[in-house]
């Protein structure tokens, strides 16, 4: 993804233009203490974006047009994205626990695939893979801005490691003053032959299906069940790692769940024989292993 990044080893830092990423030096934050404390106190802030128009930073006999220099805070894309999932957790009554919907993964897969075509309004993504400079895969928050007085101007440029292309100062101009059009930039898939496997490996890196628990509703609405019961029977809170051992030994995928209430129905209108469980388990694997049934059920639940 280097088209995003001007092609040049080394950043003229001499001079700033828009979309220049600013490191957090000391000299930075040193500044930052006099416009914002706040920014110069938030370390997880790294790094800085600069907004102001080229044309308002081009030096004329030693002085530039603007009077102040506006910066975006930038910080590192994993962080947002597990925010993200934090938000979305849900929790369970009668447990220490939390978990997430199995239909959250496409909307991450989603979000996630809105921020690398940079067409997720008020941000502004910047990959690692694009410049050697960048430590990690960054995020501008375009609504988090700092207004330095334009004699910081040289204490900016000589922390700039990366320049954007012209085509996505353009976007970055745009994105901060009108989110409401476009600016056509290229999106992955028109830029590199390998996007699939570029989005793949973002959707591994940001979208953690093993370090999470994932439920669906039927899951979910089933655990619920359980752990009530459990807890009442307890009489009090479960643990994470009890409910983690209900969910290994008693929580199936939706296509046993459904199969299972079918079953159950079938006994509560006495067309199965009430009592043989060792039937009615047989009659339940039965249907859950009918790949139309599987077909049927995934559809409902997508």
């Amino acid at each position: 993804m280097d088209f995003i990044f001007r092609n040049s080893s080394e950043p003229d830092k001499s001079a700033l233009t828009q979309g220049d990423v600013i490191a957090r030096t000391d000299d930075v934050v040193e500044r930052l203490q006099q416009a914002h404390q706040y920014y110069a106190d938030a370390p997880l802030y790294s790094h800085f974006v600069v907004l102001t128009q080229s044309c308002d930073l081009v030096k004329r006999r030693g002085d530039i047009k603007a009077p102040y220099i506006t910066i975006a805070a930038a910080k590192p894309f994993r962080k947002t994205i597990q925010e993200y999932f934090d938000d979305k957790s849900k929790t369970m009554k009668g447990a220490e626990f939390t978990f997430h919907s199995r239909a959250l993964i496409e909307k991450a897969k989603q979000l996630v695939e809105r921020h690398l075509n940079n067409t997720e309004p008020e941000y502004f993504f910047l990959p690692k893979s694009g410049n050697p400079s960048l430590p990690e895969d960054l995020l501008v928050f375009l609504r988090l801005t700092i207004a330095l007085r334009k004699e910081h101007y040289d204490t900016l440029a000589s922390a700039k490691i990366a320049e954007l292309a012209d085509v996505f100062q353009a976007k970055l101009g745009w994105l901060k003053g009108n989110i409401y059009s476009r600016v056509a930039t290229p999106d992955i898939e028109e830029r590199d032959v390998n996007a699939a496997e570029i989005k793949q490996e973002f959707f591994d890196n940001y979208v953690p299906k093993d370090e999470l628990v994932w439920l669906s509703n039927l899951q979910a609405d089933l655990l619920r069940k359980r752990v009530k019961a459990k807890s009442a029977e307890e009489g009090r809170d479960l643990t994470t790692e009890e409910v983690l051992a209900i969910i290994e030994a008693d929580i199936p995928d939706d296509t046993q769940i459904v199969a299972n209430n079918i079953v159950d129905r079938l006994v509560k209108n006495r067309l199965i024989e009430q009592g043989d469980s060792e039937a009615t388990t047989r009659f339940a694997r039965a249907i859950a292993n009918e790949s139309s049934f599987k077909s049927v059920v995934k559809a409902a639940q997508s």
